[in-house]
């Protein structure tokens, strides 16, 4: 269903909504590989394995927004995936096209099909009714609006599909809407009876057989054909074998084979005559949950063969690997994994962008090249330029570090006396003791500095290079080891194997502490593309060689992330990669450094991949106002 205006823009994406949208998705329909996208109207495409939900939903606050897309994915991963036929609606749209209301007679049935699906899905998924609830609730103000608007115009055919609807959810439209509407109203009472069959039609079939009755009974009398499609039936929806609508048992989708060739047929596949047949079902095993002995077959060959016929056995019917005669070395795939896979290809984007993207990453790492004189001159001005800003900076940090290293422990049960003694007498059970805490000698902490050098920051590079001239001043005065780090993707070398991405060690920790370490970091320039969930993947795995307890990654980037065949799951993998480097104990802050004016879908864009750890500024004059409280409240952690 679309019923509102198409936003073009691809940054107000949400990200963590769109995760919840696939997850339910594939949790539904039982189909890993399954995508979740924003279209015209929401569908179930079983051959591409795709639903698509309303963009009508997108301009809506939070909560509305939320509830809208999670009952398109109710009906379409709950409903459509099992139970809307495919080769009735396949049928259907051909007699739309014969009919003279080719529009009317498709968004007839699609209303009808998702009442339909709807009262199922409330059936199996009773927890889905208060999300529909508030669909309606959102769909009465808008139609209730629009019937009126399309009685005023004399639009009748949009208005009967408006008072069908109605009479669905048991809306009450005809007060307010004079005559016009009441006798509308009138005339759609001899197509009560067949609605009534259509909540308890058990299949697509039936639906569109109420359906073609009521185009015959309505086009007796209407003149002309819908001119909006508020609900919409597209080609290929469905699926080929569809379950009733009483259908009680757990919904399981058999998994296809790895490969889909066919054997030839041998002689001894067939069923020998006068050979006993060894039956494997019955009453006792006719559900279809797997049992505990029951292979699931995903890889092989299709043969002729039937599951009871008896043939020469061979070595390839091992069940298990274990009962194999020889023994195979094992590759190993875990976590420890990892660490063995230098230099090899790893996934472009993980989770739910994965199955979107066919190029592979790799990594190649540039090591610190010695800085020009040129750059060292200008790392002077540049350090001047920052040496203000870096003063308030450093001094607001070392003053609440301090603070903390030597503020003692109170409220103790035992110790030293505490000078207020008053509680003794105003509290039940004072805790009157103190103990002095240790001082810590130095932060225990690490910082890694990832900069975005896309093209797309040509007009932003001077900022966010006093940006980390002032962070590169102030962790070093702080000692604390930081490393700076620039990521391209080299656009030219991109093939279907392979995406090189190029990382540029400004500055290392070895070096990071030394004075006048930080003039490579001029050779950061604007390159190509950028694809930043892989950047922030590797620099997670070279932050958690580190030691130090608390360990921080710092992303400068201009929250786009672009490169090849990541466009459209670039925020969503960007977000997924931030969030694993945060269960992983990374802190990951996103800094933005513009030009001039920051537009408030540039916040937005970097609120959806990082969340609240985002500082998004015009300046870089107005950067430590808004860092200060985060830096402060992440390096205390690295105290207690």
């Amino acid at each position: 269903m679309f019923v509102g205006k198409l936003s073009l823009l691809e940054d107000k994406i949400d990200a963590m909504l769109q995760m919840q949208l696939v997850d339910l998705a594939r949790m539904f329909t039982k189909r890993k590989e399954l995508d979740v996208e924003a279209a015209f109207h929401a569908d179930y495409e079983d051959a591409s394995a795709r639903i698509t939900v309303s963009q009508f939903w997108r301009d809506y606050p939070p909560v509305d927004k939320t509830a809208g897309m999670k009952s398109d994915v109710y009906l379409r991963g709950i409903g459509s995936a099992w139970f809307t036929g495919a080769n009735a609606v396949k049928s259907y749209l051909n007699f739309c096209q014969s009919t003279s209301f080719p529009k009317l007679a498709n968004s007839l049935f699609a209303l009808c099909e998702d009442m339909r699906l709807e009262h199922i899905c409330r059936a199996r998924r009773p927890g889905t009714a208060r999300v529909f609830a508030h669909r309606h609730r959102i769909l009465r103000v808008y139609f209730q609006h629009k019937l009126r608007t399309h009685l005023s115009k004399g639009e009748l055919t949009d208005a009967v599909l408006l008072l069908v609807y109605g009479w669905f959810t048991g809306l009450e439209w005809q007060a307010g809407l004079g005559d016009a509407g009441a006798g509308l109203s009138g005339r759609l009472a001899q197509l009560y009876p067949i609605l009534e069959q259509i909540e308890e039609a058990a299949h697509t079939a039936e639906v569109a057989s109420c359906c073609e009755m009521m185009m015959d009974s309505l086009s007796y009398w209407l003149d002309r054909d819908a001119t909006a499609a508020y609900f919409w039936m597209q080609p290929g929806s469905g699926v080929a074998e569809p379950l009733p609508a009483g259908y009680k048992g757990e919904l399981k989708r058999a998994k296809r084979l790895a490969n889909d060739d066919v054997l030839p047929e041998q002689e001894g596949e067939r069923q020998l005559p006068g050979q006993e047949r060894m039956p494997t079902w019955h009453r006792e095993s006719s559900d279809r949950s797997p049992g505990l002995l029951r292979f699931e077959l995903e890889r092989g060959s299709r043969t002729a063969a039937q599951g009871s016929a008896p043939r020469e056995g061979d070595a390839a019917d091992q069940a298990l690997a274990i009962a194999q005669g020889r023994s195979v070395r094992a590759k190993r795939t875990g976590a420890a994994s990892g660490e063995r896979r230098e230099g090899a290809a790893v996934p472009a984007a993980a989770g739910h962008g994965e199955g979107a993207v066919a190029a592979y990453a790799t990594a190649t790492w540039l090591a610190p090249e010695r800085p020009t004189a040129a750059q060292e001159a200008g790392y002077r001005r540049l350090s001047e330029r920052a040496a203000p800003l870096a003063k308030p900076l450093q001094r607001a940090i070392r003053r609440t570090l301090e603070q903390k290293r030597i503020a003692p422990h109170g409220d103790r049960l035992f110790g030293r006396l505490d000078k207020r003694l008053t509680r003794a007498v105003t509290q039940e059970m004072p805790r009157l003791f103190y103990k002095k805490r240790a001082p810590v000698p130095q932060l225990d902490a690490a910082f890694a500095l990832l900069v975005d050098c896309s093209a797309s920051m040509y007009d932003k590079m001077d900022e966010t290079k006093l940006g980390l001239v002032l962070f590169h001043e102030t962790l070093r005065s702080l000692r604390i080891p930081h490393e700076i780090v620039g990521f391209w993707e080299d656009a030219d070398r991109v093939t279907e194997q392979e995406a090189p991405n190029l990382f540029q060690v400004a500055v290392d920790f070895g070096s990071s502490l030394a004075s006048g370490s930080g003039a490579a970091l001029l050779q950061l320039e604007p390159q190509q593309d950028n694809r930043d969930g892989f950047a922030i993947r590797c620099m997670t795995e070279r932050l958690l060689r580190r030691t130090e307890r608390q360990r921080i990654l710092l992303v400068f980037s201009d929250g786009e992330p672009s490169a090849a065949n990541y466009n459209d799951v670039g925020i969503l993998d960007t977000y997924e990669a931030v969030l694993h480097a945060r269960r992983q104990s990374i802190e990951v802050i996103s800094i933005f450094l513009a030009s001039g004016a920051v537009h408030e879908t540039e916040r937005i864009a970097m609120r959806n991949m990082y969340g609240r750890s985002s500082v998004v500024v015009p300046n870089v004059e107005e950067l430590a106002e808004q860092l200060v409280p985060i830096l402060r409240k992440l390096l205390l952690k690295s105290i207690f």
